[in-house]
């Protein structure tokens, strides 16, 4: 092989290249052309554009009932529950001990028989059903479907609108206090093993919501989705949803609201994997700080509450006038957390070098009133946040 064969990226890239921007291009304009149609509101633009980006979402009919008060909570969570309470209990219609039992059977062998049997249990024939089966009708895409319907309705409605985020909020919980289905009888080894029926708690867990969190978290501007108005609406609405069921310790995703902020404050502006027709700085740190505003002023005790340390004394505040213009790796933590295992008070100035952050852009004459207003409520937000801890003493 030639010693200055190009890699295989770039190979790919002069391969592949030309066929991805045009690509690119395509989707760009049916997305823009969807934004441009003055005779969509809103909510349909977002349907809309879920469709051009190929967005994670799932049909919104129920909830959509239910957030135009046509069902109560509790209708709409009989009425999306009870399928998913049916697949549970009869392991999808009997198919998954079946599957199972054949997984076990391919685990066995790798063990003692001691081992095996205490891991898989003994082998058991269990015949795969004949009858026509729909996947979509599984335990799991059930679950999928539900979770994706009521993030992509998340989208759809404004973070200033607090009275139908609270209601979709309301859904949540009343799914996480309904019942959990009665387990599959029997409920062999392999099946226990699997991970949709090994905790037992389907509805306490909120089983599938975090994964698809995960999922619908591709669908940010510069990965899923474009820079165009209505995306960055959509996942700045979305953001506050999620900030307020960790809010409410529904379910936490603190990470979220972590890489909001240091987007926000920490890192230089970038448009992520999507080129073709990039934003500029300004408007990726306007929707950054709108993204990171939203996280602090709803969610802003749980976010800090773990991965910024406590402010120790007032040494920790002055040293931030020495580092608040800086960003990336040249901010002091990048480089001394493996040093000072955390105790440094580089790590200690954090809460107040993301609230002097937040003073800055609320002064940002660039950015537009609405990013301003929010880094001004954010700064305010955080002063309870930026206190001396406890059982700490000057060293």
């Amino acid at each position: 092989m030639p010693k200055n064969r190009p890699s295989q990226n770039k190979r790919n890239a002069k391969k592949y290249g030309k066929l991805h921007a045009e690509r690119a291009k395509k989707e760009h304009e049916a997305a823009k052309k969807v934004v441009d149609d003055e005779s969509l509101d809103f909510p349909t633009k977002i349907d809309h554009l879920a469709k051009v980006r190929r967005w994670f979402t799932a049909d919104t009919t129920i909830i959509d009932k239910y957030m135009s008060d046509e069902l109560s909570t509790a209708e709409t969570v009989d009425i999306l529950a009870k399928p998913v309470d049916e697949a549970y209990s009869s392991a999808d219609f009997g198919r998954q001990w079946h599957k199972q039992e054949m997984v076990a059977r391919g685990q066995r062998k790798f063990h003692s028989p001691e081992k095996a049997l205490e891991m898989w249990g003994a082998e058991e024939d269990w015949p795969e059903p004949e009858t026509e089966w729909d996947a979509s009708q599984s335990t799991e895409m059930l679950l999928w479907d539900l979770w994706y319907s009521i993030l992509h309705v998340a989208k759809r409605i404004p973070y200033t609108d607090e009275a139908r985020h609270e209601k979709l909020v309301e859904l949540v919980r009343a799914f996480k206090a309904r019942p959990n289905p009665p387990p599959p009888a029997p409920m062999t080894i392999p099946l226990k093993r699997e991970w949709i029926w090994e905790s037992g708690k389907l509805w306490t867990d909120l089983t599938v919501l975090g994964i698809s969190v995960a999922e619908v978290s591709n669908d940010s501007p510069g990965c899923g989705a474009g820079w165009l108005w209505p995306e960055l609406r959509a996942w700045e609405n979305v953001n506050a949803f999620m900030a307020r069921l960790t809010a409410s310790h529904l379910m936490t995703f603190q990470s979220l609201g972590l890489w909001a902020l240091r987007d926000a404050t920490e890192n230089s502006p970038s448009p992520g994997y999507r080129r073709a027709h990039p934003p500029s700085d300004v408007d990726v740190l306007s929707h950054r700080v709108i993204l990171a505003s939203l996280w602090v002023t709803i969610a802003g005790d749980r976010v800090f509450a773990e991965y910024y340390p406590k402010i120790r004394d007032k040494r920790d505040i002055e040293v931030v006038d020495r580092i608040l213009d800086l960003t990336d790796d040249k901010l002091p933590w990048t480089r001394s957390r493996k040093k000072y295992k955390g105790r440094a008070r580089w790590e200690t100035a954090r809460r107040e070098f993301v609230r002097r952050r937040f003073e800055v852009e609320s002064h940002n004459e660039s950015l537009p009133l609405e990013a301003r207003e929010m880094a001004s409520k954010a700064a305010k937000a955080m002063i309870p946040f930026v206190q001396f801890g406890e059982n700490y003493h000057d060293r």
